[in-house]
């Protein structure tokens, strides 16, 4: 056969059956990811979705074991096929076709890492390569370790006859955390070696058509295609065995074992009426951490709240203390011992400190609530009264716990709807004296990432219409791009694509790393090269672009910081706006930005700039830069001034407050301006990242990549 034809062939690399096993595996782990994840972190926004779409959280567990029913079924299914190839077909258990790792498995990984750093060539691989066999073993793993400790919690009535209560702990452990860790590889590790490398981007298909050209075998598998080449007759045993596929039966019926389990917890309503303890309830402190503690803590407290004639004093005046245990059951702190918010509540007399609500539920972002309200407390918004004040002595945003001269019953734990803005409406209304704008506003979304600490979403017009225009220019200018030629011109689109990623993981992976970062540092953000040119151009571009790449960077960081720490009260401080260092620097960094467009445009008035041609484009972004900025000191002052806010805290806005004490001066209703000074500016941020893409200032974002890709090369 000749070597052309050889490039024509296709030979079978899956039969049916390990197909079959890794679609029904792909499923199946899908399926618990998607289940078990929204019990894990049901207090997640995205995990109420989840849950609402399973049925709910009898639902969600119910499919849990169903998915890990088929999870035992395939893995059996799997070692009958190991045990068949041992004993029916003979074949062998260790060798260079065997998926047991081999010392050629390490000298292949250390001779990669080595290839990854720039010294040497990368291994030649057989039928298996390290990477391979070590996904097929963590299945193993998994099934030991996460099945294992799953089956403990599914059927903890029998093992516990077995074992003592302390394992149960531990397969809690092991259970929720080696799943984690185990999504977490698939989703990084094997869905980079499956789909993202660059020899088989966008995805490896062979584990679902079975067959692989002869090229690619060349290519990805060297030494098993000499290994076929030297023995011819191997080639015909490369044919799609059916036999076993009878075997689909068992499996399906693995699944339905889950529903006919009688493994299931108490229900709200039975854990209320449970048999309340006698003694000990009262002279012990219960575990918390536990089921059983947390219903003995609410029974403890019910005792006396659950009745409905008992009261309290406050000024004179008699208050109702009564929680309907039924409308308790269906709040979301229905499974939380009420002393873990009403510490210290133990005492005589008996009373309970201020708790904080941010100590569970962390801080609200900016795209959460709209705004971080950083000023206003909790029970303020999720208190189902809509009586709120604002409190003289610290400014702040507080509920009323009078109304009408009557106190208001703080035992519902009712929270108010958010689904709508209905419940914002109780501080957002005309003639409200909060100082809160008439309009609730929309979030800061994606488009106000370069100048403010804000959230990764699209909720309004603007910002849709904006970013939806700025993605088009994009995909536009990178379709004329790969037109170009590159290495060969009869390259593909997908080849070049495959070309750029290969040559990028090089470069990342070698010394050439830290000539990037230099010239990242020196090229791109100190601007070498326009110093070079001129001092006064040099000035005027860091004037705009260091300011704004500091803004953004500070964003992206505090970002960062909210996902990864909500519960941090220094990372919430950061994120108010009101806060003086962050205030003092957003300040002076949009006056850069602002004195740096002045500065352009009258340069560009003066005619020194060569570059006539595009110089509306110039004019019409430069305008832009500094209307956005003009508009955002003025919202700014209207903030501070409708606010009311402490002179220690305004002071560190040194344009923003002057601004405030301005428009003090007018008679105006601020409150109803604001909303309009607002959305525009958002409408004039949405149109220069709409326009940026078409105009010549989209030199800001290519010019810095255009550096990189030089020194990568090497090219000055």
């Amino acid at each position: 056969m000749s070597t052309k034809e050889d490039y024509r062939e296709v030979y079978w690399r899956f039969n049916v059956f390990h197909r079959f096993i890794h679609l029904v595996m792909m499923i199946t782990f899908l399926g618990l990811a998607l289940t078990g994840l929204p019990l894990k972190y049901p207090q997640a926004f995205w995990a109420q979705g989840l849950m609402s779409l399973w049925g709910g959280v009898k639902g969600a567990g119910g499919l849990h074991r169903w998915f890990a029913g088929v999870t035992f079924g395939y893995f059996a299914l799997h070692l009958l096929y190991v045990f068949y190839y041992l004993v029916v077909l003979k074949g062998k258990l260790l060798g260079p076709h065997s998926m047991v790792p081999s010392r050629k498995d390490f000298q292949d990984l250390y001779q990669h890492l080595r290839y990854f750093l720039g010294e040497g060539s990368p291994p030649q691989f057989g039928r298996f390569t390290y990477w391979e066999k070590f996904d097929y073993w963590a299945v193993f793993w998994g099934i030991t370790f996460i099945g294992g400790s799953g089956l403990l919690l599914w059927f903890p009535e029998f093992f516990s006859r077995l074992l003592p209560g302390f394992w149960f702990n531990i397969a809690h452990t092991i259970h929720s955390d080696e799943a984690l860790l185990a999504m977490g590889f698939i989703f990084v590790v094997h869905l980079f070696n499956a789909h993202l490398r660059a020899s088989v981007f966008p995805m490896d298909k062979s584990i679902f058509t079975g067959q692989m050209e002869a090229k690619k075998m060349m290519e990805d598998h060297p030494l098993e295609w000499d290994d076929l080449s030297q023995h011819p007759e191997k080639k015909e045993k490369r044919r799609v065995r059916k036999d076993l596929l009878f075997l689909l039966l068992i499996l399906f019926l693995s699944g339905l074992l889950p529903a006919f389990s009688f493994a299931r917890g108490l229900t709200d309503e039975e854990i209320m009426e449970a048999e309340k303890k006698v003694c000990l309830r009262c002279h012990r402190q219960p575990n918390l951490n536990s089921h059983e503690g947390v219903a003995t803590s609410i029974h403890f407290c019910m005792d006396c709240h659950g009745k409905k004639d008992v009261e309290k004093k406050v000024d004179g005046k008699t208050v109702s203390v009564y929680i309907d245990t039924k409308e308790y059951g269906k709040t979301v702190h229905r499974r939380i011992a009420c002393i873990q918010c009403h510490e210290g509540v133990a005492s005589s007399p008996h009373r309970t400190y201020q708790f904080k609500c941010a100590s569970c539920h962390g801080f609200h972002g900016a795209g959460t609530a709209h705004d971080p309200h950083r000023a206003v407390n909790c029970e303020a918004c999720h208190h189902e009264s809509k009586e709120v004040r604002k409190d003289p002595k610290t400014g702040r945003i507080v509920l009323a716990k009078v109304k009408e001269g009557v106190p208001l019953k703080m035992t519902s734990h009712r929270l108010a709807d958010f689904k709508n803005q209905e419940a914002c409406k109780k501080c957002h209304f005309p003639e409200n004296q909060l100082g809160a704008p008439i309009r609730v506003l929309p979030a800061k979304s994606l488009i106000c990432m370069g100048c403010h600490s804000s959230s990764v979403t699209l909720n309004d017009p603007v910002s849709m219409v904006s970013i939806l225009i700025f993605l088009v220019g994009i995909g536009a200018s990178l379709t004329f791009w790969f037109q170009g030629t590159m290495v060969d011109i009869s390259f593909t689109a997908r080849e070049k694509l495959s070309y750029i990623g290969e040559k990028a993981w090089q470069v990342v992976f070698s010394r050439r790393i830290l000539t990037l970062l230099k010239v990242f540092a020196v090229d791109v953000l100190l601007l070498r090269r326009i110093l070079k040119e001129s001092v006064s151009r040099w000035t005027i571009h860091s004037f705009i672009y260091l300011s704004i790449f500091a803004r953004f960077l500070i964003g992206l960081v505090l970002l960062l910081l909210s996902v990864l720490f909500p519960m941090s009260s220094k990372v919430a401080v950061l994120l108010d706006k009101n806060h003086p260092p962050m205030a003092f620097i957003y300040d002076f960094l949009g006056l850069c930005i602002l004195l740096g467009a002045m500065g352009a445009i009258m340069r560009r008035m003066q005619g020194k700039t060569q570059k006539a041609v595009t110089g509306g484009q110039d004019y019409v972004v430069l305008g832009l830069i500094g209307a956005i900025l003009w508009t955002g000191f003025w919202v700014e002052g209207m903030r501070i001034l409708l606010t009311a806010l402490p002179l220690s805290g305004a002071l560190p806005s040194f344009i923003g407050y002057p601004i405030s004490l301005l428009l003090a001066l007018f008679p105006v209703r601020w409150e109803v301006v604001y909303p309009y000074g607002w959305y525009v500016h958002a409408i004039l941020t949405g149109a220069l990242v709409a326009y940026l893409p078409f105009s010549k200032m989209f030199h800001i974002l290519i010019s810095p990549l255009v550096v990189l890709i030089k020194a990568a090369v090497g090219e000055k």
